[in-house]
């Protein structure tokens, strides 16, 4: 493809708002778990709930019947604005947004019964702090070999940063245990995903951004090259790789 009909295809796609990918055509092959459907095993009606990076509220909403009452932090600012902007949208009575790091959790001791993460910062002794004995940690996060052609192409990691590191669910799960807490699950997978036309590659590429520096301009060969390469009759061809850790406080 040329410069000027990727350039047309990134303005046409626009940009992400909160956490939402839902304008992307994409599949995968089939996965062990999926991670709403895991959450929502573990919750109570009765249940007070933490989301630890939220984005833009758009799965902690999807959850509301599930729970008692819930808080979703996020450390951006306009995540958290985003997510204020969808809770007034759901009519949702039971959920509040906030402006928090995961490392400064401005929450009681023993406060929650689940706290929940999905791609985002964990800090153990914080998590582990505000959970209720017996509560519920979990957390889905990316693997290390996710979307690992892409990743190799541009050299960064797969948050799109370059030379950063992604701490483990196996780590973690060290960490939860050393703070006294007990593994329920550890597990990962690594399947097939398909970007199903290059205005789902593009948008994509712009939101999470990946390469954290991403521009069509300084990029289109290097996006050329991954349709030309990878492109497949499903799609554009990369991996997903997701890791899942569930802890309980002892």
């Amino acid at each position: 493809m040329t410069l000027e009909e990727l350039r047309r295809i990134a303005e046409s796609v626009g940009e992400r708002r909160g956490w939402d990918f839902s304008r992307m055509r994409d599949a995968r092959d089939p996965v062990p778990w999926d991670y709403l459907e895991v959450v929502r095993r573990y919750l109570r009606p009765t249940d007070r709930v933490l989301d630890v990076g939220t984005g833009g509220g758009e799965k902690l909403l999807s959850l509301t019947p599930y729970f008692a009452t819930a808080i979703g932090i996020d450390a951006s600012v306009a995540m958290v604005e985003d997510a204020q902007r969808n809770l007034a949208a759901s009519q949702a009575t039971n959920v509040s947004f906030h402006a928090m790091r995961a490392e400064e959790l401005r929450c009681a001791d023993v406060s929650f019964d689940v706290v929940i993460n999905r791609h985002s910062v964990v800090d153990v002794s914080e998590a582990v702090r505000v959970l209720r004995y017996e509560g519920t940690f979990i957390t889905q996060q990316v693997g290390a070999r996710n979307t690992q052609n892409i990743c190799a192409l541009f050299g960064c990691g797969v948050g799109g940063e370059y030379g950063q590191e992604v701490e483990s669910a196996a780590a973690l799960a060290d960490a939860f245990i050393r703070a006294g807490c007990r593994i329920v699950c550890l597990a990962d997978y690594d399947v097939r995903y398909w970007f199903c036309d290059v205005e789902s590659l593009v948008f994509w590429h712009k939101a999470i951004p990946m390469p954290e520096d991403f521009d069509i301009e300084v990029h289109w060969q290097l996006i050329e090259k991954i349709i030309a390469d990878h492109g497949t009759p499903q799609g554009i061809e990369t991996n997903e790789h997701r890791e899942l850790l569930i802890a309980r406080k002892r």
